[in-house]
């Protein structure tokens, strides 16, 4: 097996070997690569590598619906890289979606948007923190959230995949900002039929009619 000549503890096809054992759901096997991986970082004292590892855990650990430990795990991660903003989208997520913890996910993700994130991370930053915002109760700050949301040039994004739909769900649901939803999943629509991206096409429209 070969491996990351720039991080020589990082065995790229031990991590491929992992995430395919994720996805056949041979969670054992997953792990005792990536504890092997983990195990050789630690040894080598390379901190960077044994953050790719564990943040590799932490998905394991999300698949396996262990959202406590695997949220332990990702700030486990983001402390050994710091300046990975993915991480603090990952972790935001958790808080989000599992714990409620509005508070610090916005928290998490206005250091992730003083950075001056890529488009792609500052996307799923802006749309995350709508939803947070809305969950504190605070709806005009969630609309003006929202809105820097849709003002993006989706065109860097590079194709609608790369989107974030479920804050745009989330509020379909709760009926809130229908107008400006649909602005979102227009623009979302035209991105997607300008890079034929035919399935994901039909999955907006029918959003759209819905609404």
């Amino acid at each position: 097996m070969t491996q990351d000549t720039n991080n020589p503890v990082l065995n790229e096809v031990e991590l491929y070997q992992a995430f395919a054992k994720m996805k056949q759901q041979e969670f054992d096997e997953a792990q005792a690569l990536l504890e092997t991986g983990y195990d050789r970082a630690v040894q080598s004292d390379n901190q960077p590598v044994q953050g790719v590892y564990l943040s590799a855990q932490g998905l394991l650990l999300k698949l396996k619906g262990d959202f406590k430990k695997a949220y332990k795990i990702y700030q486990q991660a983001e402390k050994l890289l710091k300046d990975d903003p993915s991480i603090k989208i990952i972790t935001a997520t958790l808080l989000i979606d599992q714990f409620k913890q509005f508070d610090t996910a916005v928290k998490k993700l206005d250091k992730v948007l003083q950075n001056q994130p890529d488009p792609g991370v500052e996307h799923h930053a802006l749309s995350l923190k709508a939803r947070a915002l809305h969950g504190l109760g605070k709806k005009k700050l969630a609309k003006e959230c929202f809105e820097k949301l849709v003002a993006m040039d989706f065109d860097h994004l590079g194709f609608a995949a790369n989107l974030d739909f479920q804050t745009a769900q989330f509020f379909v649901g709760k009926a809130f900002e229908t107008d400006l939803v649909k602005d979102y999943l227009k623009k979302s629509l035209a991105l997607a039929q300008e890079k034929n991206e035919k399935a994901l096409s039909v999955v907006i429209k029918t959003l759209l009619d819905k609404m």
